[in-house]
């Protein structure tokens, strides 16, 4: 079985204003395409990924927006259960 490197934290969510995943950052192409790409291209890729988030503003707020979200509804079900 071969084991396929991915940059995939399983947030999973374009962002309309950059085309970008926010967990990742990799393209709805790259995305689509990553199964056929050979393991030195996906490394390549993987590599400029960080780059992306650093440079692509809009990129960067939708993730941060994105964990905010999620911590607020961590810190409410905690709450909600005691």
């Amino acid at each position: 079985m071969e084991i396929t490197s991915t940059p995939c934290v399983a947030i999973c969510r374009i962002d309309p204003g950059t085309g970008l995943c926010i967990g990742c950052g990799r393209s709805t192409a790259e995305i689509g395409r990553w199964v056929d790409m050979s393991e030195p291209d996906r490394l390549t890729l993987m590599a400029r990924l960080p780059t992306r988030f650093v440079e692509t503003p809009g990129l960067q707020m939708a993730r941060q927006t994105f964990d905010e979200q999620l911590a607020a509804r961590t810190r409410t079900r905690r709450r909600n259960r005691a």
